[in-house]
């Protein structure tokens, strides 16, 4: 598996001053509490939402329409005959976009962190203005900004490299079975201006989506928070209310905005995907047409679950997780914290997570005995074993220990040593998919810097700063027993 080349560039955010990362398919983010690394996640979140917020048809003059509506009839009749002057459109037409998502961007960060304004959540005691990009080290041959939350308009044009994408090369049937059914649904008239405006979507969606697809930013994004186990109440609650407010108004689904926002919402949002009465059956993953096989992962989390997650019905007929258990079922909160935590992990990735997708999860370990931590790990590596780009902050040492035993696998594998075949995909990772962040103050409540861990081929991550702990707990340990010995 390949690196995806882009870099998240973040200063004077919460209380980092200086982030520069580049997003490798497992990228695991260390350090103490309170030293930003959720504020970088959810930068990252947003940076992905931002370009799905934004259709390259909406960039197009009327000319430009008319001209993407012929060409579409002309590609349903022969592919090999699209104008060449689209060519030349298509780098104006992504810049557009990437301006809009810059624009976006600000908007999003806004919600998801809860502030009305930016200037909020700037570096501590800091008149710094903040700065989040995104970059790209292949196009141009040179790093390039593909766009930044920002309130000028000062980026440089990309110029999109010829070897991105001929458009003669995009999805031929995409646009032929497109230009095939609106024909069918409009037989009995022809309106060209109806019809180069639907057409034009299908040549700018699959533009759009090969460099999407380029940069790494093809698959959807997945914020799994932390504090999940209490979110899942949450969910309960927030539906039964809406139920209690609308038993009054039978046949109405007209509900008040609920009092989440940012990441929690759209985490809670997600599970109403998978478990909410009103889901379309399209906004689940299809175990048919999922080209992943994620039954690995899935029997590694089932294994530490002790049974299995499933949608259920309880109180007032409120969709929930149940879990299923030697027969028995029961609502998930009556579970142990272990499998509250671990549940939404094993949802998405059975009901939304796919190949090319982002998955942020904070703190997997959070409630989880060693043993089960280690297992996590594999989790996460199996799931970028098929193609599925991870991040995670976390604090736990084991979960860090076992990864870097995935890497030392890793490294039996490329050496083509006899006794890999015996390890799994779920327990070894190559060494350039991984990359590890520290986030780390000079002082105390000074300003944070987020600098690359360097991983040794022939020992793993550094654990620098728990073993630190460990020897200080050690001499501590060791002080007050000599203490002891001396007064008795």
């Amino acid at each position: 598996m390949s690196t995806s080349n882009l870099r998240l560039v973040v200063e004077n955010l919460g209380p980092i001053e200086h982030a520069d990362v580049e997003l490798k398919p497992l990228t695991v983010l260390i350090g103490k509490n309170n030293t930003g690394k959720t504020y970088l996640a959810q930068s990252l979140y947003a940076i992905h939402k931002a370009v799905k917020s934004f259709g390259l048809s909406d960039a197009l003059g009327d000319d430009e329409i008319d001209l993407l509506g012929r060409a579409s009839q002309t590609a349903s009749e022969d592919p090999l005959k699209l104008p060449t002057e689209l060519e030349s459109k298509a780098s104006d037409w992504i810049n557009s976009a990437l301006l809009h998502s810059g624009n976006n961007l600000q908007h999003l960060l806004r919600g998801y962190f809860g502030v009305p304004s930016l200037e909020d959540i700037t570096r501590w005691d800091q008149e710094a203005e903040i700065k989040v990009e995104l970059h790209q080290d292949i196009i141009d041959t040179e790093r390039s900004c593909l766009f930044r939350d920002t309130k000028t308009n000062s980026l440089r044009p990309l110029k999109v490299p010829r070897n991105f994408f001929v458009l003669y090369e995009l999805d031929k049937n995409h646009i032929q079975t497109g230009f095939r059914v609106w024909q069918g649904m409009n037989e009995d008239r022809v309106d060209t201006e109806l019809r180069n405006l639907e057409l034009s979507f299908l040549i700018t969606s699959a533009v759009w989506s090969e460099f999407l697809r380029y940069i790494g930013l093809s698959g959807k994004a997945h914020y799994l928070p932390a504090g999940r186990s209490g979110l899942l109440n949450a969910w309960a609650d927030v539906v039964r209310s809406r139920y209690e407010i609308e038993e009054d108004r039978y046949g109405l689904f007209s509900v008040p905005d609920s009092s989440l926002s940012g990441i929690d919402f759209d985490f809670i949002s997600s599970l109403g995907d998978i478990i909410g009465p009103r889901r379309p059956r399209s906004q689940t993953k299809s175990r048919k047409d999922d080209t992943s096989d994620t039954a690995v992962p899935q029997a590694l989390l089932q294994e530490l679950l002790g049974g299995k997650v499933r949608a259920g019905w309880f109180e007032k007929m409120v969709p929930a997780l149940e879990y299923q258990q030697d027969g028995h079922r029961f609502a998930l909160h009556l579970a142990s914290s272990m499998v509250t935590e671990l549940a939404p992990l094993a949802m998405w990735i059975e009901h939304l997570v796919s190949p090319n997708d982002l998955l942020i999860i904070d703190e997997p370990e959070s409630h989880l005995h060693p043993e089960a931590a280690q297992l996590v790990a594999r989790v996460l590596v199996g799931l970028v074993n098929l193609g599925i780009k991870v991040v995670c902050a976390t604090h736990s040492s084991v979960l860090l220990h076992e990864l870097s035993n995935c890497i030392l696998r890793g490294q039996l594998k490329s050496n083509h040593n006899d006794h890999s075949e015996k390890y799994p995909g779920t327990e070894q990772i190559a060494i350039d998919d991984i990359a590890v962040y520290r986030f780390q103050q000079s002082q105390s409540a000074g300003p944070v810097r987020v600098t690359q861990e360097t991983i040794e081929p022939d020992w793993g991550i550094p654990e620098d700063e728990y073993v630190e702990v460990a020897s200080r707990l050690s001499d501590d340990t060791a002080d007050l027993i000599g203490q002891l010995t001396q007064i008795r």
